[in-house]
């Protein structure tokens, strides 16, 4: 232990070398290598450097300027072990409960006891108007330059999409056409194609699916600006998700919005056709990647709150309307209700007949916002905030996922073994996110490989299903999707280093179980 607090010193330069950089290093291998060195680490990246590994998994802990974040958050404990907390790594499903989320709704609901109604306008969370104390913290997430004009905290995420959609997908014969991924959330799907049923259209024509490599399975920005050039007479919508909830993929989303924007310019504006719109689904993206939606041009977005975000299951989602449509109503109209009539100051109580919105994003509310989803995103947000904020949880995000990388790489377990002396038979897996670090989260996809020879028994079927269920068994919790994809997340706020190293560990064993007959 003396030896890695001596070592850490060496470690948290690096590491704040690594945080200073003024743009994202699309490789953190050199930065591993440095950080190795300077903890003196023995081969922590070498076939047999399981210890080596640890001990540096250890080191870097100590280092790390975030390690105490890991102590405001709830950790799971392991399944079969009531007494050790988990290696939890999904993160980008649901994120951990902050320690500070009890006391902030607990507070709510107090108020509700003691005051009644007339909490709507008492207290440091006033009812009535709750959800505008989210809105610096959530501009400052997506880079909004006029938080209080361009973002607004409400319902959920789906339900935002219709309603954005609602406004700004306007079509009309000949250009009724909606660009999404391929392989984009299958709630997207739905609502896209409702959307496009709604306004009397058939989808199976107007919904147009950009497709990923097929050797790869990654959808380039390539194909992306391409077929919004190729169908851009027929599109009145391009609808993209920021990253992929499969592949873990960051999409370019600034070169897109540029591309979309130089299109407008170049082609629409000066035939006088209404400028394609652009939207983003922010769900695994919002408290992942950095985001600069003012800066980019971007249109519109929604996104979650209960991934990487930290604020519980189904709370609040939230919302992005550039400034431009602040108050283009008359162009885009908005589905109108009381919430999205301005408050103190404002007309909201005086129950007047005519609908006199708020402008910009606040103006989409339509319904009151629930104050105890308020009170858990306020505090998750903040969490965030004490960190460091977004620029502090990257560059750590980066590293962690980048030593998932690397470990995954050095143990050999990205290639399937066959049974050779006392070596069992072992599966294998396929890192399917992109290696570029600029191009990923903190997500890392795995696809199951058979072992050599194949599967001897069912295993074939749902392979991915029964390792998730093997890695639970050994305290690891990740998630499985369709086909064949196990999905691990190590997120900078609560994970640590060793949770990776442990982790790695684990999936071997798991990877040897998967490979025997009958599994």
């Amino acid at each position: 232990a003396g030896n890695r607090i001596m070592a850490a010193g060496g470690a948290r330069a690096v590491f704040d070398e690594f945080a200073a950089l003024p743009a994202e290093p699309p490789d953190v291998a050199p930065w591993l290598a440095r950080l190795a060195a300077s903890t003196g680490a023995s081969d922590p990246f070498g076939e047999q450097g399981v210890e080596g590994a640890r001990v540096f998994a250890l080191a870097l802990d100590a280092a790390d300027p975030l390690s105490a974040m890991r102590h405001q958050f709830h950790i799971p404990k392991a399944r079969d072990d009531a007494a050790t907390d988990s290696v939890y790594l999904t993160g980008h499903s649901l994120g951990l409960q902050p320690i500070s989320t009890a006391a902030a709704v607990q507070a709510e609901l107090d108020k509700w006891a003691a005051r009644g109604v007339a909490g709507h306008f008492e207290g440091d969370l006033p009812w009535a108007s709750c959800e505008e104390k989210l809105v610096d913290l959530l501009g400052e997430l997506v880079g909004a330059r006029n938080p209080q004009l361009e973002v607004a905290g409400m319902n959920s995420l789906t339900v935002n999409l219709h309603f954005l959609m609602a406004a700004f997908y306007r079509p009309v014969a000949g250009r009724a056409g909606i660009l999404i991924e391929a392989g984009a959330f299958p709630s997207d799907r739905y609502a896209v194609a409702s959307q496009i049923a709604h306004h009397g259209f058939d989808p199976a024509e107007w919904m147009v699916e950009v497709q990923p490599d097929q050797g790869t399975g990654l959808l380039t920005t390539e194909a992306i600006t391409e077929a919004i050039a190729r169908h851009e007479g027929r599109l009145a919508l391009v609808l993209l998700g920021g990253v992929n909830y499969l592949t873990g993929q960051v999409h370019e989303m600034q070169l897109i919005a540029s591309f979309v924007a130089e299109l407008n310019a170049t082609r629409r504006s000066p035939s006088g056709i209404p400028p394609l719109l652009l939207g983003y689904d922010l769900a695994h993206a919002a408290g992942n990647v950095p985001l600069q939606l003012h800066d980019w041009g971007v249109d519109f977005a929604a996104w979650c709150t209960y991934k990487y975000l930290n604020a519980g299951a189904g709370c609040l989602g939230a919302i992005f309307v550039h400034e431009r449509h602040a108050t283009d109503s008359d162009t885009y109209p908005r589905l109108a209700g009381w919430w999205g009539v301005p408050h103190a100051p404002g007309p909201r109580f005086e129950m007047r007949h005519a609908f006199e919105p708020s402008p910009g994003a606040p103006g989409f509310g339509v319904s009151n916002v629930n104050p105890l989803m308020v009170a858990c995103l306020r505090a998750s947000l903040r969490t965030l905030a004490a960190a460091g904020g977004m620029r502090a949880a990257r560059s750590k995000s980066m590293l962690l996922t980048g030593f998932l990388e690397r470990r995954l790489h050095a143990s050999g377990l990205t290639t399937p073994r066959k049974a050779t002396g006392s070596l069992p038979s072992r599966c294998g897996v396929a890192i399917i996110t992109p290696a570029n670090a600029t191009r990923r989260g903190c997500q890392l996809s795995l696809r199951v490989l058979p072992p050599p020879g194949g599967f001897g028994g069912p295993g074939a079927v749902g392979a991915m299903r029964h390792l998730e269920s093997q890695l639970e068994k050994r305290g690891a919790v990740t998630d499985a999707r369709e086909p064949d994809i196990v999905r691990a997340a190590p997120v900078p706020l609560y994970n640590s280093f060793e949770d990776v190293a442990l982790f790695v560990e684990r999936l071997g064993e798991a990877l040897v179980e998967l490979a025997a007959p009958g599994v």
